[in-house]
């Protein structure tokens, strides 16, 4: 069982440039833990004592609007870390909610643990300092994106970003239609609408939570900006 931990801890993003040494170091002071789906992680404003790696299953990390209405920052699948932004700037309260969207198992890092070997150990310190500049890289360029791009560009980059992920024309939404317009930052009703005007112009078709490119050049030059 150790063992298997220690492979899944050096799937994890944050921990991939690490030396295989420290995960051993790692996995003795975290705790896993089961979430059902629908399950809450943490909560905006608590403690943040620290971060969780996912296993397996799914995450979503989102806030809520003054109508309380929910905002989906992004969705964490197995491989991924969430929370790690309280391992710098001070950050002693969560800044958002997260809810599993699946059955998930999560491995539990409590903070102080971990930046006491950080600070014994320099190059893991470097390797961490590395995964957390390229997340913030990434983040930057989602922004940018929101900013930038339209509805419909982002859409169709979704779509073929996740096409390649799947190595498939063809594949399964893994959260709602509604969750992943609020992560495009589109409103459900605009989504629709140009899942639609997609789907009659042969470029995809979206049933239920099933995605089909017809037309990968198209989607390309949408996302590039071409009005659809």
């Amino acid at each position: 069982m150790a063992v298997s931990h220690s492979l899944s801890l050096h799937r994890c993003f944050l921990f991939c440039r690490i030396d295989p040494r420290y995960l051993g170091a790692i996995r003795n002071f975290s705790i896993r833990r089961k979430f059902a789906a629908g399950e809450t992680v943490f909560r905006e404003g608590e403690p943040a004592a620290g971060f969780f790696v996912v296993l397996n299953g799914r995450v979503k990390v989102y806030k809520l609007s003054v109508s309380g209405e929910e905002r989906i920052l992004h969705v964490i699948s197995e491989g991924g870390s969430v929370a790690e932004a309280v391992l710098v700037g001070g950050i002693e309260r969560y800044p958002a909610f997260a809810e599993t969207l699946t059955d998930s198992e999560l491995l539990y890092v409590p903070k102080r643990q971990f930046l006491d070997l950080m600070r014994r150990h320099f190059d893991l310190s470097l390797s961490v300092l590395a995964s957390l500049s390229e997340k913030l890289r990434f983040f930057n360029s989602l922004i940018e994106e929101l900013s930038l791009k339209s509805a419909s560009s982002r859409m169709a980059k979704y779509f073929l970003d996740t096409a390649v992920q799947r190595n498939s024309d063809q594949f399964e939404l893994d959260i709602r239609k509604n969750e992943l317009a609020a992560r495009l930052g589109i409103v459900p009703e605009t989504f629709s609408r140009i899942a639609r005007k997609m789907s009659l112009r042969r470029i995809l078709q979206l049933r239920k939570k099933h995605v089909r490119l017809l037309d990968r050049s198209k989607l390309e030059r949408l996302s590039s900006g071409e009005p659809l």
